[in-house]
């Protein structure tokens, strides 16, 4: 990147954080729980039936913190373990009725702090700015865990269309590797020199 996208690269930054920023803070609004369990509940709501193991590489957490994270949410009635139907050692994880009403909250608590933001533009600038951010984000993941990592907090029923199709539907597979493409490998994609 030259010096004429610097500005552009800083202003993207920021409102990148400011609107993780408020995301963040809808989210605590909805749920008294705290930490990453907001993002647990959109997750498990999004592909039931994870393993402890692969809901803590999308939240990026250690094992204990994920078991932690769903102790709480099982604690609270917003989730429960169940013996997985493959493998029936293993538990997956699955939204109570409470949790789905919980989860539905957290989303639509999202879904105003990032219109809040886009009422500051002109709706009819939507379209050009959708475009754009679909090219940024569909950059963003390496395979199904970062995907679904990066659309933590994602209202699947919005996007009917998402970027994120092109990675295994199924859910998180890997059981090891980044979580993102290394920098690196996105300049050389972008530069091929």
């Amino acid at each position: 990147m030259n010096d004429n996208h610097t500005r552009l690269a800083n202003l993207l930054g920021a409102l990148a954080t400011g609107i993780s920023d408020r995301i963040r803070v809808a989210a605590a609004e909805q749920t008294n729980l705290g930490g990453e369990a907001a993002a647990a509940l959109v997750v498990i709501g999004h592909k039931a039936g994870l393993s402890i193991d692969q809901l803590g590489r999308v939240l990026k957490l250690s094992h204990p913190g994920t078991v932690r994270v769903v102790d709480r949410l099982v604690s609270a009635g917003l989730a429960e373990r169940k013996s997985a139907l493959i493998d029936r050692r293993a538990l997956a994880l699955h939204l109570t009725p409470a949790g789905e009403t919980e989860r539905a909250a957290v989303l639509e608590g999202r879904r105003a702090a990032i219109c809040a933001v886009l009422g500051h533009i002109a709706p009819s600038d939507y379209p050009v700015l959708e475009q754009l951010v679909e090219k940024m984000l569909a950059s963003l993941p390496c395979d199904a865990t970062s995907a679904l990592s990066v659309c933590r907090f994602c209202d699947q029923h919005a996007c009917s269309a998402c970027p994120m199709d092109q990675f295994d539907a199924s859910g998180p597979q890997a059981k090891s590797g980044s979580l993102a493409r290394p920098a690196s490998a996105i300049s050389k994609e972008q530069n091929p020199t």
